[in-house]
């Protein structure tokens, strides 16, 4: 299952057809190996940053031995937009700002080079290479789209190549005719920019999935991109290591990077091999920074097979503009000066204490322990179980979306930028108070509607499995759940027949990590008497959970609303969302 809006792909200098890795003077030691050249970056990202801000990046960026960004994309051809004042037809800016141009400006003035994206298409996660027209119809999007940046742009000093960012994997390209589409995309594309900008070199960063069944193996991978390459000259592969998206561990990195290494080898020798480190891990509480000390561990897995490591992504979770600075100041450039990461473990938090609020919450304060470096955050265990990461110095958490009537015990320990854990403190044991019961649920067997149709693999049959009461019995794949794919913000309306008093919203979502179904980071519930206006009953955010597959209830109570017509808006994100029941309930 793929990672749309995480794939934050890095890539090293290049230079005339050939990827080489900078060395920058700086306060820190830039001879350190393994270590990062560069780092890929999201259009909303620097979209959102100020000039100032986008300048300071990259100060840090050259501070930490990196002299290479990447803008992962310029334009998205599935909903005509482009970060930028674009004339290609049909198309609209989706930016605030004109993203290319403030990123290339700057970069210039500090010495950075940039590798521009063409457009990305979420139509790609369902098409691939298996659609020949759709295919055709990107590689000239893609060519027209080079062609307006190269216009724009081409006179920045700091334009220094171009990123391809449809991503191949090992499970959609098994066969030779997908290969051989693939390839043909790539020569198309590839031959036209080498055209347009004479001794600019072209990357794509695949990625594969060393734990999913029915996939090539490594040795079906280097088969496969020996006949890839034996006709698209590509000038760079950055092989995604796929360790902090749970497709690989740090043991399995070596055979698959070996196997892209032979089939460069045999097909196309001038290609360069770079690590696409993954700098992020699902975690807990989400996508968050990987330890340092793992990131290492990571590029020196592969250092007999690659060119040099690219961070996935330095701006995105160790930049000090991202909520986790200790990373970037205080652990990775510490790294740099000393050529090894610091070991030290963080003290034990203390004096731990949990009160319930009410039936669905527990507010959990500590004291902060010390660290020789500083503590980045902290990690929360409820019964053993981590369900929760929490960065910075704050010293309390709010649990929340609980039962009542139940008993909980918590723990928290430390952690710093490298990843050293600290010691349990003590246990905090509280008992939640009892939940109210609201026996009537008016939205059983009432008709709904929703803005955006489940998936055909997981449909909702016969729209009606929102509101038959047909609940799943565990967090299995079957009949009950409708599930959507990639998809964002939705949502669904459903018609009480009449005016009714609420007392408790509810709607039951499934998660599968493995498998990329996350529980949605926000469900928001509002009311309304006619349909057109309504009242904002209130919103559940993603609630602490641990790992394991599950079903988990996103639950409002002690309300006291009237109205005919409940919206219920999901934030889906960029991943599979599944959903079983909603129930609209009163006393």
């Amino acid at each position: 299952m793929h990672r749309t809006l995480y794939r934050l792909m890095t890539v090293a200098a290049l230079a005339g057809t050939a990827l080489v890795v900078p060395t920058a003077a700086h306060a820190v030691t830039c001879t350190t190996t393994p270590r990062l050249a560069g780092s890929f970056i999201q259009p909303a990202l620097a979209d959102g940053w100020t000039n100032t801000q986008l300048a300071n990046e990259y100060t840090y960026l050259t501070n930490a031995c990196m002299t290479t960004q990447v803008i992962q994309w310029t334009a998205d051809s599935k909903h005509h937009t482009a970060t930028y004042s674009t004339g290609l037809s049909g198309y609209t800016k989706s930016t605030a700002t004109e993203v290319p141009d403030r990123i290339l400006s700057k970069a210039e003035t500090a010495g950075v080079n940039v590798y521009v994206g063409l457009q990305i298409n979420d139509d790609w996660w369902t098409n691939y290479a298996d659609n020949a027209t759709w295919l055709a119809n990107e590689a000239t999007l893609a060519e027209n789209l080079a062609d307006e940046l190269w216009s724009n742009y081409g006179p920045y000093d700091s334009f220094a190549g171009w990123y391809l960012p449809f991503e191949a994997d090992n499970l959609h390209f098994q066969t030779t005719a997908q290969q051989d589409a693939l390839a043909g995309f790539y020569a198309d594309v590839i031959g036209h920019l080498h055209t347009l900008s004479p001794g600019l070199p072209v990357v794509t960063s695949p990625f594969y999935n060393a734990n999913l069944t029915g996939t090539l193996d490594p040795t079906g991978w280097q088969s496969m991109w020996t006949r890839i390459l034996g006709t698209a000259p590509i000038d760079a592969i950055a092989l995604q290591d796929g360790v902090g998206a749970g497709h690989a561990t740090s043991t399995q990195l070596a055979s698959w990077f070996s196997a892209t290494k032979n089939a460069i080898t045999a097909a196309r020798p001038a290609t360069l091999l770079y690590d696409d480190v993954e700098t992020f891990v699902l975690g807990a509480s989400g996508f968050q920074p990987m330890p340092i000390k793992d990131v290492v561990t990571d590029m020196a897995a592969v250092s007999s097979y690659v060119s040099g490591y690219w961070a996935f992504s330095y701006d995105h979770y160790q930049s000090p503009l991202a909520p986790y600075s200790t990373y970037y100041d205080a652990t990775y450039r510490n790294y740099l000066t000393n050529g090894v990461v610091e070991t030290t473990v963080p003290g034990t938090p203390t004096s731990l204490a949990a009160t319930a609020t009410n039936s669905q919450t527990v507010s959990l304060t500590w004291t902060a322990p010390t660290d020789n470096i500083g503590v980045a955050g902290y990690n929360i265990y409820r019964g053993g179980d981590l369900v929760a990461t929490k960065h910075g110095s704050a010293t309390g958490f709010t649990d929340q979306q609980l039962d009542g009537s139940t008993a909980y015990s918590y723990t928290v320990k430390a952690f710093d930028g490298a990843g050293n854990l600290s010691a349990a403190a003590t246990t905090a044991n509280v008992t939640t108070p009892a939940a109210p019961v609201y026996s009537t649920n008016w939205a059983a067997g009432k008709t709904y509607t929703s803005s955006i149709a489940a998936n055909a693999s997981y449909p909702d049959t016969g729209g009606v499995e929102l509101t038959d009461g047909v609940k799943a019995t565990g967090p299995f794949y079957g009949a009950p759940w409708q599930g959507r794919n990639a998809v964002g913000s939705y949502t669904f309306v459903i018609d009480l027949g009449t005016s009714r008093t609420i007392n408790s919203l509810t709607s039951s979502w499934l998660q599968v990590r493995p498998d990329y179904v996350f529980l949605p980071t926000s469900v928001k519930y509002e009311v309304s008497a006619t349909g057109s206006s309504y009242t904002t009953a209130g919103t559940v955010t993603l609630p602490a959970v641990n790992s394991v597959n599950q079903i988990k209830n996103y639950k409002l109570i002690s309300l006291s609303l009237t109205g005919r017509y409940v919206r219920v808006t999901v934030d889906g994100g960029s991943a599979w969302s599944m959903l079983d029941e909603i129930e609209v309930r009163a006393v």
